[in-house]
Formats: structure tokens, sequence, C-alpha cells
């Protein structure tokens, strides 16, 4: 739980100057060009992919993180995959916005940060399982699949407050697009300053 909130915390923290690099810079090619078409559906597959993977992991383990060791639907192709979804959606906002800095910005800072809460959570994890998880972890990889393990249940006993989560994390993904158009109509106007533009 210390964990789950030290990491909440930074990322909170972390989102400050993101949203700076969100608001106040724009890219250098021009609107409706095929660069922008690109860089923004590309985003969209991102976002998408990373949303079917965030919802399909949290309807495996949402109101049974540390009480049970899941390791079937996504968490028997790796240990990680809500980790794996939520980095497909920082590369898909950073693309949708159309805003590399912020993308690499996002990345600098999201993947060292799992990659210290992984590690932090797989020894609380060993604690929790000693039988179980040794095996799991040799078996199962961290973050990259490996589909010759795939494992399903029949059936799925999913909580009310994995369906909340769920909620939550659809809509802020679905609006982001949204975010970003309304973000663009605002430079277009001259509403909201442009201070740095890239390449």
């Amino acid at each position: 739980m210390k964990i789950r909130k030290a990491r909440l915390m930074l990322l909170r923290l972390s989102a400050i100057p993101l949203i700076i690099l969100a608001v106040f810079v724009r890219p250098g090619w021009a609107a409706d060009s095929v660069t922008e078409l690109s860089v923004e559906f590309g985003g969209y597959l991102f976002l998408i992919a990373g949303l079917w993977i965030r919802m399909w992991s949290i309807l495996y383990v949402g109101g049974k993180k540390s009480k049970e060791l899941i390791t079937a639907g996504p968490y028997s192709l790796c240990r990680n995959p809500l980790y794996v979804g939520s980095l497909l959606l920082v590369i898909g906002i950073g693309l949708c916005f159309e805003n590399l800095p912020m993308l690499i910005g996002t990345l600098v800072l999201f993947v060292p940060m799992h990659l210290l809460v992984v590690r932090l959570e797989e020894r609380h994890l060993l604690d929790l399982f000693p039988e179980t998880y040794p095996a799991y972890q040799k078996t199962v990889p961290r973050f990259f699949p490996s589909f010759r393990n795939y494992v399903s249940q029949t059936e799925l006993v999913v909580s009310r407050h994995a369906v909340r989560r769920l909620m939550v994390d659809a809509t802020a993904v679905l609006l982001i697009p949204q975010i970003e158009d309304l973000l663009e109509m605002l430079h277009e106007k001259h509403y909201l300053p442009v201070l740095w533009q890239f390449p």
C-alpha cells in the first residue's frame, strides 16, 4: 500500500511539467498534414491497445491484489500487464497530443519509476506467496508477453471496484483526443500562447 501511495504521489508531481509541455508546446508541422494525421492516428492505436490491455488486466486482478496470486489471462502472458498497458497509454497520449517533448519526458519519468515499483512489488509478492510466486516468476516473463503459457479462465468473478476502475480508465482515455483538439483550437485562435515549437 505504501508503494502504491508513493507511486501515485510521484506521478502527480511529475504530471505538472508534462501538463505545461502539453499546453504550451506545439509541433512545427502543418495542421491536417500527413505527418499530423499519421502521428495522431498512431496515438489512437496505442491508446486503444493500452486501454484494452489495462481493462483485461483489471478484470482479472481487480479487488484480488495481494489476496491471491493471479496467473491466468493477461497474467499468464507477462507478470505486469497493467504496466505494459500503461506504457502503451503513455506513448499514445504523447502521440495524440503530437508532442514529442512531452512523450520523451513522460517515458523518462514513467519507465524508471515503474521499474523500481515492479521490483518492490515482486519482493512483496515473494513474501506473500513464497511457495507459488518463484515458479510463476521463472515461467512468465516480467514485461514482454510470451504466448506459449497462455491460460484462460472459464469463469471470472469481477468485483465492483474493478468495474468502477474500468469506467474511470475508459472515460479518461476517451477524453484525451478531445482535450488535444481543444488545446489545438485554443492555440489556433491565439487564446493560448505557444512557448516553443518543435522540431
